[in-house]
């Protein structure tokens, strides 16, 4: 009986701080829940009142300005996943099956690891004079290559870790049947790592779906510029309208916990595939 105790008593600690570590996690998302339903009056009150309202919700979409720069995020993060997932594939694929030379391998490795050491803000004033000069500032597209050029490295070594995990028998079995090298990616490796392309592009949306910093400073605001930045114009310098901030809060983390959730299998099955190399 002892024996059993002192084997369940780990388990307790583990279930505990696993349930301590969800209420960390959950408790601001549902204050931030709640707050998006009450008035500001009710906010910044003494008392404890919870008079339900909708009214954060119509006025922050009254003006249209939010939904577009809604949509603007969500073509940010479909054209960003697109790309990295396009070209990091195909990197990815080159430098874990197709041995480049050193003089190609090890400036790409480290050009993927050097981008991600640099702070983007450093980076601000040249994205901005090219990106003026192409005519894409303060445009969707613009984002999208700005967004794509930080997460790309990220990508590529995800994707040449999935692709390593695959034996080499399949592909040279592909080219001894008279495949080509693309037709073995297209057909016959590319659909053995879709769990890691879903993992993948799910991390990569994330990150392009919360990035500010060049939402900010790359846009003219308004509707030309994501929702991040469109959260942040609530705090205004002289009043915070916090229950507008929180409703705006909320729409803006749906979309991407929803993707989290149907993405979940395809999330584990990526990690696990990724973790094993066979």
């Amino acid at each position: 009986m002892s024996s059993t105790l002192k084997s369940r008593r780990p388990n307790i600690i583990v279930e505990i701080l696993l349930v301590a570590v969800l209420i960390a996690v959950t408790a601001p998302i549902a204050w931030a829940t709640l707050l998006a339903f009450l008035p500001n009056r009710a906010i910044v009150s003494s008392k404890w009142e919870f008079p339900f309202w909708v009214g954060n919700y119509t006025d922050i979409f009254s003006g249209g300005t939010l939904f577009l720069q809604l949509l603007n995020s969500v073509g940010i993060v479909v054209g960003t996943v697109f790309l990295c997932l396009a070209i990091g594939s195909v990197s990815g694929y080159s430098l874990a099956k197709l041995a480049p030379p050193n003089w190609v391998r090890l400036p790409a490795l480290a050009l993927a690891g050097v981008i991600p050491l640099i702070p983007p803000a450093t980076l601000v004033p040249g994205l901005y004079v090219l990106l003026d000069t192409m005519g894409l500032l303060g445009t969707v597209p613009g984002l999208v290559l700005v967004n794509s050029l930080f997460n790309l490295p990220f990508a590529v070594l995800l994707m040449s870790s999935y692709f390593s995990s695959l034996p080499n028998e399949l592909r040279e079995a592909a080219l001894v049947d008279g495949a080509h090298e693309m037709r073995t990616f297209w057909l016959i490796m590319l659909p053995l790592v879709r769990p890691g392309l879903a993992a993948t592009g799910v991390f990569v949306g994330i990150m392009a779906w919360n990035e500010f910093l060049m939402g900010l400073t790359l846009t003219s605001g308004g509707e030309t510029a994501p929702i991040t930045v469109g959260i942040a114009g609530f705090l205004q310098q002289y009043a915070v309208t916090w229950g507008q901030l929180a409703a705006a809060g909320t729409i803006a983390a749906i979309p991407m916990i929803l993707l989290a959730v149907f993405a979940n299998r395809h999330i584990v099955a990526g990690l696990t595939a990724g973790s094993v190399k066979g």
